[in-house]
């Protein structure tokens, strides 16, 4: 999983290359949550209050994304909202919870 906004941003242009050539426009979808959902190492954990509200945070901040996915603004929140909660669940669920993003904490390339 990456949350690397180089990434993002290439996406972007590749959505924008397909429009300009004639292609259907489709959205970009983001899914941080439902990968973390699927980082436990017991899936019921996912469905614990604390990791619902964890999630329904994160949802938000996909949703905003995906309603302005050029705002940079946005994206900032986003990947702030995503490391925070990955680690809330880290701190919460210990060994329980598998970061999927092995470099989260490292600078951005």
């Amino acid at each position: 999983m990456t949350l690397n906004k180089k990434h993002w941003t290439n996406a972007l242009a590749i959505k924008e290359n397909m429009v300009n050539s004639g292609l259907e426009e489709m959205p970009i979808r983001v899914h941080a949550a439902d990968v973390y959902k699927k980082s436990f190492t017991f899936p019921q954990i996912a469905h614990n209050d604390y990791a619902v509200e964890q999630f329904e945070t994160l949802n938000i901040a996909e949703q905003n994304l995906a309603n302005d996915p050029q705002n940079e603004t946005i994206m900032d929140n986003f990947l702030k909202t995503a490391d925070e909660v990955a680690t809330n669940l880290k701190e919460r669920y210990k060994e329980q919870w598998i970061d999927p993003k092995d470099d989260r904490f490292t600078a951005a390339e």
